[in-house]
């Protein structure tokens, strides 16, 4: 659970840096072609950048209880 916690983060961090990328350069449209206008893609970066975290504190979190545990 702990490494699909991990794969998770990552995945949406990546998400999170196509959202930045899009909205820096001003375009309204997101990676899967839905429009969400900048104001969105910057909100999207927020929102996949805050399940990122949460994914890898849980990570964190399930590693740490692993390692007590033997």
């Amino acid at each position: 659970m702990a490494k699909t916690a991990m794969f998770l983060a990552g995945m949406f961090f990546g998400g999170a840096i196509d959202h930045v990328i899009l909205a820096a350069a001003g375009r309204t449209e997101t990676p899967y072609g839905l429009h969400s206008g900048v104001t969105g893609n910057w909100a999207l970066a927020a929102l996949d950048l805050a399940v990122a975290g949460a994914c890898w504190a849980a990570h964190r979190a399930l590693e740490r209880r692993r390692a007590m545990t033997g």
